[in-house]
C-alpha cells in the first residue's frame, strides 16, 4: 500500500497519467491531512515506475506543489510535504547551469535594472551619508526624519497631488511598505488582485493571514466588471494594483481603465494599494488611483528598482488614520530604518542626475525591447514593455518544463505559476527580465537560446519504467 494506491485505482482506465491530475491528487491528500507536513514523497523514478508514466510527469507534479508552497525539496534527500523551514523565496535559488560553457548562468528571472550603472549616482551619496553620520545619535522618529519625508514628497508627487508629508512613512524598502500596509488592512477583509500578480504580495498575504481573490484581467490589466462582480459578493476590503507597469506582464493600464476601476472601488468602499515601484518607467502619468481616490488609496514605491537593490528605502503614503497604523507596524517591525540609507536616499532624490537616470533607464528598456523583438519574433510588442518580455509558449511547451530546460541551457526565466493567484489557471508563459543582465551581448545570446528552445517541440515521449 503506497500513497499512490488510491490514485492508481481511480485512474486504472486512463491511458496516461497527467501531471496536473497527479498534482491535484497530492494537493487533496495534503489538505485532508493524509500527507502531513514532513512526509517524504516517493523518489521520482520510483513513483514513475509505480504510476507507469514518465519521470518528467512526476517531476512536474512535485514541482507544482513546491511552487504552491505545499512541498519543498532538500538536496540529496528528496521532496517533502510542507514549506521549507527557511520559508519560500522568489525566485528559488538557482542551480548551476550544465551547458553554459562555464560562463555562468544568465539570470533573467529576478527583475532588476542593471543596464545603467548606479555607481556614479549612488556611491557619492553613500560616502557622504557615512561621512555625515553622527554615531552618537539616538533613534530616528517612527516614519522617518522630516527631511527624508520631504525628499520623498517630490518623488511621490508624480502620482499624487497635494500630498502632506505627515501622511508619508519611510520604510525599509517597498516590500516592508507593502507588508505593513496589508497587515494594517487585514481586518477589512480579503485582498483582490489580478490573476497574475507580483508574488511578493501573495507571500505577504499568506504571512498575515489575508485571503486573496484573483480578478480576471485583459491586455490593460484588471477588468472593472470582474472587480465589481467580486465586490458585490462581499468579503473583500482592499485591491492591489500596479498601474504604471504590471508585474509580470509589463502591461500599462490606460487612464480610462484606472478611472473605471476607481469608480468600482469608490462604489464599494474598497481601499486601493497602488504599487508604483515600476512607475518611474512612465515619464507621464495621465491618471493614478492616488490622484482619483486619495482618501481610499495607499501609494507605495521605493528606490530598489530605479536606483539599486542596495538602497533599501521605500515609501508609503496613506490617509492619516491608515498612515498611523502603517507607521506603527513599520516601527514594530524595524524600530527604525537605517539612517545611512535614508540619508543616501535623500541625497539621491535631490540630485539633478536622478531624473536623468530615470530617463536613461526608460531609453535602455525601450532599446532592449527592440533587441528582444528581433530575436523573439513571436512575442508581441505589447508584451515587451518596462524591461519585461512576457513570452507565451506554443509547440506543446508547459511553462515549468520550458523554464527547467532553459536553466539547463544556462538561462534562467520565471514560469507563470510564480505569479498566479490560482496556479491551476496559470497560462503557459514565462517572464523574461530584459534589464537583469548588464552585458548586452550575453543578453542577446541568452535570448537566442530561448528562441531556439521555444521553436522545438515541448512534448516528451513517455519513458518505459
Amino acid at each position: 500500500m503506497t500513497i499512490f494506491s488510491d490514485f492508481t485505482d481511480a485512474n486504472s482506465a486512463a491511458a496516461t497519467v497527467d501531471a496536473r491530475g497527479l498534482e491535484a491528487f497530492l494537493r487533496m491528500r495534503i489538505s485532508q491531512g493524509t500527507l502531513p507536513a514532513g512526509t517524504r514523497l516517493p523518489p521520482i523514478r520510483e513513483a514513475a515506475w509505480e504510476l507507469h508514466c514518465a519521470p518528467g510527469t512526476v517531476a512536474r507534479a512535485y514541482r507544482g506543489l513546491v511552487v504552491a508552497g505545499l512541498a519543498h525539496g532538500e538536496v540529496g534527500r528528496g521532496t517533502f510535504v510542507g514549506a521549507a523551514v527557511e520559508g519560500a523565496t522568489f525566485p528559488p535559488p538557482a542551480a548551476p547551469a550544465a551547458e553554459d560553457g562555464g560562463a555562468g548562468l544568465v539570470d533573467l528571472a529576478l527583475n532588476a535594472f542593471r543596464m545603467v550603472d548606479p555607481a556614479p549616482l549612488l556611491s557619492p551619496a553613500l560616502a557622504e551619508a557615512v561621512a555625515r553620520l553622527d554615531v552618537g545619535q539616538g533613534y530616528i522618529p517612527a516614519g522617518g526624519e522630516r527631511s527624508d519625508r520631504e525628499a520623498a514628497l517630490a518623488f511621490l508627487s508624480r502620482w499624487r497631488d497635494d500630498l502632506d508629508i505627515d501622511c508619508i512613512t519611510v520604510t525599509g524598502g517597498t516590500q516592508p511598505a507593502l507588508f505593513a500596509t496589508l497587515l494594517a488592512l487585514r481586518d477589512q477583509g480579503a485582498l483582490a488582485c489580478e490573476a497574475l500578480t507580483y508574488p511578493g504580495v501573495l507571500s505577504i498575504a499568506q504571512a498575515v493571514g489575508t485571503r486573496v481573490h484573483a480578478v480576471a484581467m485583459d491586455e490593460q490589466g484588471m477588468c472593472p466588471e470582474a472587480l465589481d462582480h467580486l465586490a458585490r459578493r462581499g468579503g473583500i476590503g482592499a485591491v492591489f494594483v500596479m498601474s504604471g507597469r504590471q508585474n509580470p506582464t509589463g502591461r500599462i493600464m490606460s487612464g480610462e481603465r484606472i478611472v473605471a476601476l476607481a469608480e468600482v472601488a469608490a462604489r464599494h468602499g474598497l481601499t486601493i494599494v497602488e504599487d508604483q515601484v515600476y512607475g518611474f518607467l512612465s515619464p507621464e502619468v495621465p491618471a493614478s488611483f492616488s490622484r482619483l481616490l486619495p482618501e481610499q488609496t495607499v501609494l507605495v514605491s521605493g528606490l530598489a528598482k530605479c536606483v539599486s537593490p542596495v538602497l533599501r528605502v521605500g515609501y508609503a503614503a496613506a490617509p492619516p488614520l491608515l498612515n498611523r497604523r502603517i507607521r506603527g507596524i513599520e516601527s514594530a517591525m524595524l524600530l527604525m530604518v537605517s539612517p545611512v540609507l535614508t540619508h543616501a536616499a535623500r541625497l539621491v532624490l535631490k540630485h539633478s542626475d536622478f531624473e536623468r537616470r530615470l530617463h536613461a533607464l526608460r531609453c535602455e528598456a525601450d532599446r532592449r525591447a527592440g533587441q528582444a523583438a528581433a530575436i523573439l519574433p513571436d512575442v508581441r510588442a505589447a508584451d515587451m514593455t518596462g524591461g519585461i518580455a512576457w513570452m507565451r509558449l506554443g509547440n506543446g511547451w508547459r511553462a515549468e518544463d520550458f523554464a527547467q530546460e532553459a536553466e539547463r541551457l544556462g538561462v534562467r526565466v520565471s514560469p507563470s505559476r510564480h505569479f498566479a493567484v490560482d496556479t491551476r489557471a496559470a497560462p503557459e508563459a514565462v517572464r523574461i527580465c530584459l534589464a537583469a543582465e548588464p552585458d548586452e551581448g550575453r543578453l542577446g545570446e541568452a535570448l537566442a537560446r530561448l528562441a531556439s528552445l521555444a521553436g522545438q517541440a515541448g512534448e516528451r515521449p513517455p519513458v518505459a519504467p
